[in-house]
């Protein structure tokens, strides 16, 4: 077998690994790591760049607002917003989270209920990662061809000065990398619950799949938006 042939099968293999694991062993470990690189972006996120720029924080901000205080309050509310993110990466991955304190007086040492997680806890994780992973396919592209000068991108009107460069350089490699991250590690831990639910690997894979589709299809709505409202135009 050649290089390319085992690598091939090796990729192929651990793929399929890593929807058929349903333990913390072996493949599992995948899961379990994504749930606490998630925990460990969204807490790193909230702290070091939302509640920093709500404390008045400007590494990260190319330019003056027009409305410090609002900008301020919106990073706040968007940092306590990724923490419920991150938190929900560890309970969908980790089974051990899930447990109901054996002090509790309802249900102790059980896991939570799916009736209750799931609505709570799976279907906003899975909505965030979408929006999440569109997030950074929208950024990426059209801070890109914006830097350059390929189209033109018209920022919100919340600036009184902005630097167009340092933004899509603050961009490009740093805010829309996190959003894919997160995505990713979100959308995993939520698969990771559909396979403790006692779903398929296949089921999983094609719920995977859909995922990934749903977020282009968003990434290509939301840009369609932004060229039919004249926020994104030819260079």
């Amino acid at each position: 077998m050649s290089v390319f042939h085992y690598g091939h099968y090796s990729a192929r293999s651990q793929g399929r690994a890593l929807f058929t694991a349903r333990d913390g062993s072996g493949a599992g470990n995948a899961w379990r790591g994504a749930g606490w690189w998630g925990f460990g972006l969204a807490v790193g996120y909230a702290v070091f760049v939302r509640f920093y720029h709500a404390a008045g924080g400007t590494i990260g901000i190319p330019g003056q607002l027009e409305s410090p205080h609002v900008f301020a309050m919106a990073s706040y509310l968007a940092g306590l917003l990724i923490l419920v993110g991150g938190l929900a990466c560890l309970y969908l991955a980790l089974p051990r989270v899930r447990a109901i304190p054996r002090r509790f007086p309802w249900r102790p040492g059980e896991q939570i209920p799916a009736w209750l997680l799931v609505p709570l806890c799976l279907l906003p994780t899975l909505i965030g990662a979408v929006y999440a992973v569109a997030h950074a396919l929208i950024g990426f592209s059209t801070k890109t061809l914006d830097l350059f000068g390929l189209v033109r991108l018209e920022y919100p009107d919340v600036w009184q000065n902005l630097d167009r460069t340092a933004m899509a350089l603050w961009e490009i490699f740093f805010y829309e990398p996190w959003f894919l991250a997160m995505g990713v590690c979100l959308a995993l831990c939520g698969l990771r619950y559909l396979r403790d639910l006692g779903l398929g690997a296949r089921t999983v894979r094609s719920a995977a799949w859909a995922l990934a589709g749903a977020a282009v299809l968003l990434a290509v709505a939301g840009t369609g938006a932004l060229v039919l409202d004249g926020t994104l135009s030819a260079g």
